[in-house]
């Protein structure tokens, strides 16, 4: 055998098996203080998704990419020990959902979903643990603040205009 042909074919194993690899697995997260595995990333995506879900004629969390805003501003903008009880609360929301509904959030179905949502916006008398609610509460926060800033938002139900309409310097005032 030529030694060409077998430093090609060797070339090609090793970067077919590392394609593979890569199509295979969906790979880790990871923000300067945060770091997600694949699960988690689901569960995040299909939260923000509930809370502000796609209609047929608007956008919905998924394509405003919420999930990366919400991890953005969590690893930019919160101190240590918030970051820390965000991942924590992440944690036990799946292990919350499946002790309410019996199975975990991203596997629920939507009307699952929505009841044990409901369940975690009851203010008083809630039984959730709190880093869940916690960790809920920021999610909608996130989702709510990168859903109203989006341009789709600003231009289509805020009807938004850079540019300001035509001055009128003298102008009567009229009282009512």
């Amino acid at each position: 055998m030529n030694r060409r042909i077998a430093i090609r074919n060797l070339v090609l194993l090793s970067a077919g098996a590392a394609l593979l690899d890569a199509c295979g697995n969906k790979e880790a997260l990871v923000q300067n203080n945060i770091s997600l595995t694949a699960s988690e990333q689901d569960l995040l995506s299909e939260l923000t998704e509930s809370i502000i879900p796609k209609t047929a004629d608007f956008v919905g969390a998924k394509d405003l990419k919420t999930a990366d805003f919400t991890l953005l501003m969590v690893d930019d903008c919160a101190s240590p020990e918030e970051q820390t009880s965000f991942l924590e609360g992440m944690r036990k929301f799946d292990d919350a959902c499946k002790a309410m509904t019996g199975s975990t959030f991203v596997s629920a179905t939507p009307e699952q979903r929505n009841t044990f949502l409901a369940a975690l916006e009851v203010r008083e008398g809630n039984t959730q643990p709190e880093n869940v609610v916690k960790f809920y509460r920021s999610v909608k926060w996130a989702t709510i603040e990168n859903f109203t800033s989006s341009e789709e938002y600003l231009m289509k139900v805020q009807n938004f205009s850079l540019i300001p309409p035509k001055f009128q310097a003298c102008v009567p005032v009229q009282t009512v």
